[in-house]
C-alpha cells in the first residue's frame, strides 16, 4: 500500500507550500504588472516547463483551450471596436480600428493565460493537506482551514452522484447521449442531485458533530510542514527576482 502510494507521489509534492505560494504570486504579479509581450510569453512557457518537469504531463491545461478561446475573441472584439490609441489602420464607415487595437488584446490575452495558469498550477500542485497545513500556519484557525481538505474530498463525491442519477435516468429510458440531450436531462436531475447533495451534507456535518469537531482550540496532525534550507533560499530569491525583473530590468 505504501508503494503504491509513493508511486503516485509527484515530484511537486515534495517542496513545501509554502515555497509554492511564493513561485505563484511572483508569476500572478509579475503577469499582472508587466506591460511585455516577451515577459506574458516568458511566465506561460515556465509554467509548461515546471509542470513538465515536476509532473510530467500538462494535459489538465487543455480543459483550458475553449475558454481561452472564447476570451481571445471577446478581447479582440472589444480592442477592435473600441481602442483608439495608435493610428487608423481600417476603416469602414463609421468603424475604424487603430493600430493599438491588436497589441492590447494581445497583451490582455496573453496575461489572462499566464495568471490563469499560474493559478491552476499551484491548485494542482499543492495536495488538500498540505495547503490546510500552510493555512494553519499562517494562525487561520484549523475549523475554516479544514474546509479545504472537504472540498476536495466532497466534490468528488458529488461528481458521483450526478453520474449515478445520469444512468438511471438513462436506464429508465431518457435520452442520454450528445450535449443537446444531457442538456435536456438536466431538468430530471437537478432535484434528485440537489436531495443528493443536501443529504451528504447533513452526513457529514453529523459524522463532524460526534467526533467533537471543533471543540478543542488546536488540532493536532500526522504531518508537519518544514522547510529546508534551499526552499529557504528559493523564498527570498523568488521576490528579489520578482523587484529586479519589474523594476529594473524591463524585458
Amino acid at each position: 500500500m505504501n508503494m503504491k502510494m509513493n508511486m503516485k507521489r509527484k515530484r511537486s509534492d515534495i517542496f513545501d507550500p509554502r515555497l509554492k505560494l511564493i513561485w505563484c504570486l511572483t508569476l500572478l504579479f509579475t503577469a499582472l504588472l508587466s506591460p511585455s509581450l516577451a515577459t506574458q510569453a516568458i511566465i506561460i512557457a515556465l509554467v509548461f516547463f515546471t509542470d513538465l518537469f515536476l509532473t510530467g504531463s500538462v494535459k489538465k491545461y487543455s480543459i483550458l483551450l475553449l475558454l481561452f478561446l472564447i476570451v481571445a475573441s471577446q478581447l479582440f472584439l472589444m480592442q477592435l471596436l473600441f481602442n483608439r490609441e495608435g493610428v487608423v489602420i481600417w476603416q469602414w464607415g463609421i468603424l475604424e480600428v487603430y493600430s493599438g487595437a491588436l497589441p492590447a488584446a494581445l497583451l490582455g490575452l496573453l496575461r489572462t493565460v499566464a495568471v490563469s495558469l499560474a493559478a491552476i498550477q499551484m491548485m494542482t500542485w499543492t495536495p488538500s493537506e498540505d495547503a490546510v497545513l500552510m493555512l494553519i500556519g499562517f494562525r487561520v484557525p484549523y475549523r475554516y482551514a479544514m474546509l479545504i481538505t472537504m472540498a476536495a474530498r466532497f466534490l468528488p463525491l458529488l461528481k458521483e452522484e450526478y453520474a449515478s442519477i445520469s444512468d438511471s435516468q438513462a436506464v429508465r429510458g431518457v435520452a442520454a447521449a450528445g450535449l443537446v440531450n444531457r442538456v435536456k436531462m438536466m431538468p430530471l436531475t437537478v432535484m434528485p442531485f440537489l436531495y443528493r447533495a443536501l443529504r451528504r451534507t447533513s452526513e457529514i456535518a453529523l459524522s463532524m458533530e460526534l467526533r467533537g469537531f471543533g471543540k478543542s482550540e488546536r488540532r493536532t496532525f500526522s504531518k508537519e510542514l518544514h522547510l529546508t534550507a534551499a526552499e529557504i533560499g528559493c523564498c527570498f530569491l523568488l521576490p528579489i527576482a520578482f523587484i529586479v525583473l519589474n523594476f529594473y530590468i524591463h524585458i
